[in-house]
Formats: structure tokens, C-alpha cells, sequence
């Protein structure tokens, strides 16, 4: 992967082509996603503040950099773009009816990063419409939640041609065999092209069924109900909202629409996990970024588990060390450490 770095302006800036000698590229589809690039000393800049290549959408910006004064090397390492979003929160209030899609895109445009300028692609703007508001969260913890409800995502990429940064929603293809418009990919060591898999089933921070407290006191609290069981039986969580505000000008029915979106959103935190790790190994079926990428859904054969899943990628760590690429998989949910469930809780 050729790598170049550019300063706070995004002109090119160090060497030409930069000579990494390791490379840690961490890419999310949920989240922001993170790297590290190990130089050498002798090609640092103190002017470079981003790491751009032309094999990834993503673009690196570096937040912090190490170095040693015994040791001939520099490490570099930050988030990718979409973290500039960041340094931007909702506010004041945005309500707006529309598809989640439009919300986010609007967001972007209506709340500026300070000195980024940011170019919103065109969308498909699909998707449930309802009233939906926001205030305060930061920029790119509400765009991600809010579209990862409908499986969807967002990224910030750098046109190298133009100089401008690129806001996309986009959603990965789907590549399972259960449709018929796209070529199929199937992972399984039956195919030969998956390795030390792991496999995590957690139903311990699972809740199907939500009760959520709006604004009021007693009687006059709004409280609304987000049933998601099915056929299963309940398993109730109770949401405190309160922060949930509710505008002068809306109406009970106004309010309670915008209160049930926001549960909707909050349910994302308590599924039930089903997540597979894997590396993917080269293989003549299937090759990474041709015929798959991050964010598609594929099917997950697993024989002496007896367990077969369509799954989408969550993310992909690719390392490259001593002339050696290396790509692992994550599929399903992602997993909350010890600390995230006992803050859901």
C-alpha cells in the first residue's frame, strides 16, 4: 500500500511516496476506525497532519506521533477522517422529519466543522420517515447511530484530484447466497479461505422489550413502548430519557414520535451478539476488495459448529509487517468489553 502525508491544508508534504516499514490500517463500519504507520526518523515532518493513499477510502489523521531519541523510527497513529466530525456538536436543537439519511447529510451541512470544509455526496434517501431531533451529541456519534439502524454507514474520504474532503452514506452490497443480483462470497475452512476463527454468542446484556421515560413528572411523564420480542419472551429495560427535549411548538403525538426514535436508537446497545473474527486467507474464490469489502454481507459456514450465518463486515484490520499483508475479518455485532456492558446497565 503506497502511503503519502499532506499538511493541515491537505498539500502534499515529507516525502513523495513514504517507506513505511510497518502499517496497522484498522477500518470500521460502525465506528471510527484507526491506524499506525512506523518511518523513519529522517522522513518526519512536523508539518504532516494526514496520511493519504490511493488503495483505501480512508484518510489518516495523525493525532499522535512517537518517537524515542535512541531509536531511528517515528510512529505515527490517530483515527481516520470521519473523527473530524468530532469536533462538531449538534447544537442548537435539529428536528426534522425525513429519512434518517436526510438528517445525517443535513446535519453535516447545517453544523460545520470550524476551518474543514466538507463535500456531501448525493445519497439514496430511503429509509423509514419520521420526525427525528438531536441535541448535543457529537456530529459522528449521531451519524453512526443513527444510520447503523438501518444497516447502513457514513465516510469521510479525501479526493486527491480536487483537495476536498467528501462526506458518503453508503451501505456495503450484499453477497449472500439468499439473492440473485450480486456475485455470491461464502467464508467457511471448507473453502479454504478462513483461519483461526473465533466465534462469540452473548445474550447477557440482551433486552428485546423497552419502556421509555420522556420529559414530566407523575402522570404527566410521556412514557412509550418499543416492543421488539416477536415471538420470544420479554426481556424489559427501562430507558430514562429525560434528556429528550420537547420543543414549544410540538405536539404530544410530535414528541412521543421523537421519543420512540430515539429508544429505537438506544435498543442498538442491547442485542444479542452473534459475532465472528477470522483471517481471511488469499484464496482463487474470492479476493479481498474485488470481490468483497468492508461493510458487504456474506454467508459464514462453520461445519464443526454446526453453524451457518449471513453476516455483514464490521471491520477489517489489515497489518503489513516484514513484506507481509495480513487481513482479519470481523463479522455480526461488535462486542462490548467489561466496561461498555457495565455502563449499559
Amino acid at each position: 500500500m503506497e502511503l503519502r502525508t499532506l499538511d493541515e491544508n491537505f498539500l502534499p508534504c515529507g516525502p513523495t511516496k513514504l517507506a513505511p516499514f510497518d502499517i496497522v490500517w484498522n477500518r470500521k463500519y460502525y465506528a471510527n476506525g484507526n491506524f499506525s504507520v512506523q518511518i523513519l526518523k529522517s522522513a518526519y515532518d512536523p508539518e504532516m497532519k494526514y496520511v493519504y493513499t490511493n488503495d483505501r477510502p480512508e484518510l489518516g489523521v495523525i493525532q499522535k506521533m512517537e518517537a524515542t531519541q535512541d531509536d531511528q523510527m517515528v510512529v505515527l497513529s490517530g483515527l481516520f477522517a470521519e473523527c473530524i466530525l468530532n469536533r462538531k456538536c449538534v447544537y442548537p436543537m435539529m428536528k426534522q422529519s425525513g429519512t434518517r439519511s436526510k438528517f445525517c447529510a443535513d446535519a453535516v451541512t447545517n453544523y460545520p466543522v470550524d476551518r474543514v470544509d466538507i463535500v456531501v455526496d448525493a445519497y439514496d434517501n430511503v429509509g423509514d420517515v419520521a420526525t427525528r431531533q438531536e441535541t448535543g451529541g457529537q456530529l459522528d456519534e449521531v451519524c453512526h447511530t443513527m444510520l447503523q439502524a438501518e444497516e447502513r454507514a457514513f465516510r469521510c474520504y479525501f479526493d486527491y484530484a480536487t483537495g476536498k474532503l467528501h462526506f458518503q452514506i453508503y451501505q456495503g452490497v450484499d453477497r449472500t447466497q439468499s439473492q440473485s443480483v450480486n456475485n455470491f462470497v461464502v467464508f467457511s475452512p471448507t473453502w479454504k479461505n478462513m483461519k483461526k476463527a473465533k466465534l462469540t454468542e452473548d445474550s447477557s446484556n440482551y433486552y428485546n422489550y423497552f419502556i421509555a421515560g420522556g420529559q414530566g413528572e407523575g402522570a404527566d411523564r410521556t412514557f412509550v413502548v418499543i416492543d421488539l420480542s416477536g415471538n420470544e419472551p420479554k426481556r424489559e429495560k427501562f430507558l430514562d430519557m429525560r434528556d429528550v427535549e420537547k420543543g414549544e411548538d410540538m405536539t404530544a403525538a410530535q414528541y412521543e414520535a421523537v421519543l420512540r426514535e430515539k429508544a429505537i436508537n438506544k435498543a442498538a446497545d442491547y442485542v444479542n451478539i452473534e459475532n465472528i473474527e477470522f483471517d481471511a486467507v488469499a484464496s482463487g474464490s474470492f479476493e479481498y476488495l474485488t470481490d468483497y469489502d468492508l461493510g458487504d454481507k456474506c454467508d459464514i459456514i462453520l461445519n464443526d459448529l454446526q453453524r451457518s450465518y449471513e453476516a455483514r463486515i464490521i471491520e477489517v484490520l489489515e497489518t503489513w509487517s516484514k513484506n507481509v499483508h495480513r487481513v482479519t475479518l470481523v463479522f455480526g455485532d461488535k462486542i462490548p468489553t467489561l466496561y461498555e456492558k457495565a455502563r449499559l446497565r
